[in-house]
């Protein structure tokens, strides 16, 4: 049972006239672009409900807060949120950092979220019943492009980059875990968030033999460093976290992202005809075409409108519950659903590999979330 919040949100009124719903991103500092794309998708996802009938029959408005990615900020946000504007639920936040603190306001005045980019263990190992990630956690993206580093291109002694904060650290943690697990060898390399200059890093990696590098990055540093590695005349083969999956990386990089592969559960040639659909209009309205991130946001809204709608009413606690209930749902990702205990995705797992050349993703395979194993 979800735990009593310390300081209950004020009610959302069943006879409100509006469904006020809550979004939380990255709007300034070097996430800026990816906070962006999630709030334009989440304004799309509005505009779509709000046009079939709103939700219960009631308009919907959504009210957004930059959380300036940082801890501080994003719990203000969310605190803001409920009690100054008495948001039945929240879409977002997007960073690991962010997500764990905000959780901790979720509960203490018992409102539910969907995180739309977080992937760090802690959020749903937490037993936090308030939050869900719309989006598939670290432990799985690392074992598959580990497990796939090892049989299809051959790597022995996988180097491993990353930031040092709550993203990068879970990222390792996990990455040492998978390498004992698959009888691989990992050398580790870190750097802090701000830094531009990972030459000492990648010097160390190519120094200890690695033929292989992983990095757990943020888009920014990930660019960068595989910029540095093509200047420094390493050609290992390059795998990475999603940060990959925004299109900042290729100008960024200089094209250096060429060839890298990385885990995703949303890209934007996926031949569905609902996917296709949904990334023209996207691209129509907002003049680019989708990132996994906007996707992800908008499936997050959408789960949201349509838990509330079969609880039938602004009940944030049977919300909370129900949005836990989402099974199978026609997401732009395939069918998703979450786990019932612990609130994680439960969905697709892709490969996709970076083109420089026409500044797109191709899609590689497709992965059995439960058995990690390749099925298409």
């Amino acid at each position: 049972a979800a735990p009593a919040p310390a300081e209950p949100a004020p009610a959302a009124a069943d006879e409100a006239d509006t469904v006020v719903l809550g979004a939380i991103d990255h709007l300034t500092g070097s996430m800026a672009s990816v906070g962006a794309d999630a709030l334009a998708a989440k304004k799309m996802a509005v505009d779509d409900l709000n046009a079939a009938g709103g939700i219960l029959g009631k308009q919907v408005v959504l009210i957004s807060e930059d959380d300036e990615n940082t801890a501080a900020v994003g719990t203000t946000a969310a605190t803001k949120l409920i009690t100054n504007d008495n948001v039945v639920a929240i879409d977002g936040p997007h960073g690991s950092g962010v997500t764990l603190a905000v959780m901790e306001v979720l509960e203490q005045y018992g409102v539910p979220a969907v995180a739309h980019g977080c992937s760090n263990p802690k959020v749903t190992a937490s037993g936090n019943p308030w939050i869900n990630r719309g989006i598939l956690g670290d432990h799985a993206q690392i074992q598959i492009l580990i497990k796939y580093a090892m049989e299809s291109y051959g790597v022995t002694k996988l180097g491993f980059i990353h930031s040092n904060d709550d993203f990068g650290v879970g990222g390792l943690n996990l990455a040492t875990a998978a390498a004992e697990k698959l009888g691989i060898e990992i050398v580790t390399e870190t750097h802090q968030v701000e830094d531009q200059d990972m030459s000492a890093q990648i010097s160390n990696l190519i120094s200890a033999g690695c033929n292989g590098l992983l990095m757990w990055e943020h888009y920014m540093p990930a660019a960068t460093i595989c910029k540095q590695v093509r200047e420094m005349g390493w050609d290992a083969q390059i795998f990475g976290s999603s940060g990959l999956s925004d299109p900042p990386v290729f100008e960024i990089s200089n094209g250096a992202v060429d060839g890298a592969i990385y885990t995703a559960t949303f890209y934007a040639s996926n031949p569905d005809p609902y996917i296709q659909d949904w990334v023209a209009r996207y691209n129509e309205l907002v003049g680019r075409m989708p990132t996994q991130t906007a996707a992800n946001a908008y499936d997050a809204t959408m789960i949201i409108a349509q838990a509330i709608e079969r609880v039938g009413s602004l009940d944030r606690d049977a919300i909370a519950k129900e949005i836990r209930n989402t099974k199978n749902y026609k997401s732009l990702k395939g069918p998703m659903s979450f786990d019932p205990a612990t609130g994680d995705y439960l969905g697709n797992v892709y490969l996709i590999q970076c083109k420089n050349e026409t500044k797109s993703y191709e899609y590689i395979a497709t992965y059995d979330l439960n058995t990690m194993e390749q099925v298409s």
